[in-house]
């Protein structure tokens, strides 16, 4: 049974990357992961290994990363929902959730945007994530590494009018690797730090 998807007002840069970035090829696979397994079996996870130093490890268990990159997630989606003009304070806000590529490719989605006269409504949803891995990194901080199923169906591209511009076949639910690290090596916030397409078979049911 698929897990009752989490709503959450619309998410622009996820909107972005399942209905503008892979039509301009901007997206790369992730095809040096494995294959997550069919959602109706158990998934098979890598242990929250220890950080290499004396520092208790962040995160000491799977399900306890797990949970906290679905949480971190929901505030992202959040705070993608109440961003407003670049610039703006809402925005800054939802920037200082981000960072590595996700910071960049968020800010380029928005500006691709603004500059093509489009805007983004409706809701969007995520369900099914589950784990690929956790663990400490080089630099002490942590990094987690999901599967998630972004759903776009109740949200349309609309331009300058106000008309719609999203085709009525497109593909609707997008199989994601979302990949979290913590802001440092003592904390637990977890920052989106990439978010890409999923380059094999779809994972995520119609």
């Amino acid at each position: 049974m698929r897990t009752r998807p989490r709503r959450h007002p619309l998410h622009k840069s996820v909107l972005m990357t399942a209905m503008v970035l892979i039509a301009a090829g901007t997206l790369s696979g992730c095809s040096a992961t494995p294959a997550p397994s069919p959602s109706d079996t158990p998934k098979p996870v890598a242990a929250a290994t220890a950080a290499p130093t004396a520092t208790p490890p962040v995160f000491t268990t799977s399900d306890e990363a797990l949970a906290a990159a679905e949480a971190a997630y929901s505030t992202y989606l959040a705070a993608g929902d109440r961003a407003g003009a670049i610039g703006s304070e809402s925005w800054n806000s939802y920037l200082s959730l981000t960072t590595g590529s996700e910071l960049a490719g968020v800010v380029a989605a928005r500006e691709d945007l603004v500059s093509r006269g489009r805007a983004l409504t409706g809701t969007t949803s995520f369900d099914s994530m589950t784990l690929q891995s956790s663990s400490a990194t080089p630099g002490a901080t942590w990094e987690i590494h999901t599967y998630v199923c972004i759903d776009v169906s109740g949200s349309t591209m609309i331009d300058a009018a106000g008309r719609s511009v999203s085709t009525p076949d497109r593909q609707v639910r997008w199989p994601m690797v979302v990949v979290f690290v913590t802001s440092s090596s003592h904390s637990n916030q977890l920052l989106v730090s990439e978010s890409r397409v999923w380059s094999g078979s779809n994972f995520c049911s119609p």
